[in-house]
């Protein structure tokens, strides 16, 4: 059986809008997935920073809540030597930066602020941190009011 030419023209425009059709969907498709993956990698990425944040936020809570024991009970023999002392400010300016690169200024700039002129005052810019990153309640250090 033999085709005439216009039915041949008018099978291959059908073909050829048929395959053009099929390459715009793949396109759609192929669009959709780089979407889809660079926003899962993005909230990848939100994550581990978030849990980066977090880490050197328990690192230097640790460290300096450790810190403060050995203080307290130096008086019975404690030694606490230069690498103690010197993973406790490590910690401390850790978290320090990450607060900065996530975000939280105003709480980094009083940590930093504490660390490098009065250390021992360094518990109320730690708690401040804390309770600004959902780590602590709200409510904490502050003595409840006796009626």
């Amino acid at each position: 059986m033999h085709m005439s030419a216009e039915t041949a023209i008018v099978v291959t425009a059908f073909s050829t809008a048929f395959y053009g059709l099929a390459t715009f969907l793949l396109v759609i498709q192929i669009w959709r997935d780089r979407v889809q993956r660079e926003r899962h990698f993005r909230d990848e990425a939100e994550s581990l920073k978030l849990n980066e944040l977090r880490s050197a936020f328990y690192d230097a809570w640790g460290y300096w809540r450790g810190h403060g024991f050995s203080l307290r009970i130096k008086s019975s023999g404690s030694v606490e030597d230069a690498s103690q002392v010197g993973r406790v400010f490590e910690a401390l300016i850790r978290l320090e930066c990450q607060l900065r690169l996530n975000g939280f200024a105003s709480q980094a700039d009083d940590l930093g602020l504490v660390i490098r002129t009065d250390l021992s005052g360094v518990d109320r810019p730690l708690e401040a941190a804390g309770v600004a990153l959902g780590l602590l309640p709200s409510d904490y250090g502050r003595v409840p009011a006796v009626n």
